[in-house]
């Protein structure tokens, strides 16, 4: 079954037990964050969702947590991330065997490894009879080329078959590097929605940026007001080669999502709800929320009319290194 349909399904129609496991722990934590959000209720979790990792009292605690009743829910979800388990034969493993031909329907249990399982184990020969075994395998070929593709088309923006081609050569198959590039992508092209092979190719090319984290850092003191530190690092930025345009769209990208952040934050909206609405992850948006707390929403709008000024003047020729450092200080004032 693909993991995907399982998320699909209503709560009671889930088996009790899974075992999971594979190559790619990126797609596995994935799934258990998904399989979460899906079937744990955020109003609830403290009652009806217990994350362990196995130690030597591995059995009693997985006993007394499965057995709980659930609080106002169908069912109860505990998740263990284990290390020998499925490798060797554990410590009170018979109360383990117990459990699982006896297990209550009030819980859902799944059992998580990043080490290859033993099949010829007891443990499990029980889960594959009694529940259902879901195997994280790499994503290679065409397979990776759509999970590049959705990854993308989650945070609203296209991406030209030669741009994911060039990712692909650079990062091969490592999922957690090409979400970190692809964030990375998507925060250096700014507003232009379709990002191309030059557009990947001018991120990989400046990695040092974000290595140092300088570029980021950078909006950040910004954004805290700390002037010298900004001009600082403005300098270390230039003295690489980025271009002054560039630096103004990161440092306007990152106002104007705070700005709207801010906006639907007083609307009403949860983090998850403003990430949702603004095709963005929910990181950036709590990163966002917590820095636009020091601000005004009129001087947020202040500062993207500086912005579009140090644009105009960097255009008609203005001094690079000059309008920037300029900026720095009126965006002080500003915000």
């Amino acid at each position: 079954m693909q993991h995907i349909d399982i998320l699909k399904k209503k709560i009671n129609q889930l088996d009790s037990i899974y075992l999971i496991h594979g190559d790619d722990r990126y797609l596995i934590d994935e799934f258990i964050t998904k399989f979460i959000d899906t079937f744990a209720s955020k109003d609830l979790r403290d009652f009806n969702l217990n994350i362990m990792e196995e130690d030597g009292d591995l059995a009693s605690k997985l006993i007394n947590s499965v057995k709980t009743l659930p609080f106002m829910s169908e069912k109860r979800i505990v998740v263990v991330y284990t290390y020998d388990l499925f490798v060797k034969k554990v410590k009170d493993i018979d109360l383990i065997y117990n459990l699982i031909d006896d297990f209550p329907e009030s819980t859902i249990l799944l059992f998580v490894s990043y080490n290859k399982p033993k099949r010829s184990l007891k443990v499990y020969k029980r889960i594959k009879k009694k529940g259902e075994i879901l195997k994280f395998e790499s994503l290679k070929y065409k397979k990776l080329d759509n999970w590049v593709e959705k990854k993308i088309e989650s945070y609203g923006y296209k991406i030209e078959k030669k741009a994911i081609m060039l990712l692909e050569e650079a990062f091969n198959n490592d999922l957690q590097r090409l979400d970190s590039e692809i964030n990375k992508v998507i925060t250096f092209t700014g507003e232009d929605r379709l990002i191309t092979k030059d557009d990947v190719q001018a991120v990989i090319s400046k990695d040092w940026l974000v290595k140092e984290n300088i570029i980021f850092d950078f909006v950040d003191a910004i954004g805290q007001k700390n002037t010298s530190l900004a001009l600082k690092l403005l300098a270390d930025i230039l003295q690489e080669g980025a271009e002054g345009k560039q630096i103004l769209g990161m440092i306007a990208r990152q106002i104007r999502l705070m700005l709207r952040s801010k906006l639907l934050a007083r609307d009403g909206y949860t983090v998850d709800q403003i990430a949702k609405k603004l095709n963005q992850h929910p990181y950036p948006i709590k990163k966002c929320l917590k820095q636009s707390h020091n601000f005004s929403i009129e001087s947020l709008e202040m500062a993207l009319e500086k912005l579009f000024e140090s644009d105009c003047r960097l255009v008609t020729g203005s001094d690079q290194k000059l309008e920037m450092e300029l900026l720095v200080i009126n965006l002080k004032e500003a915000i």
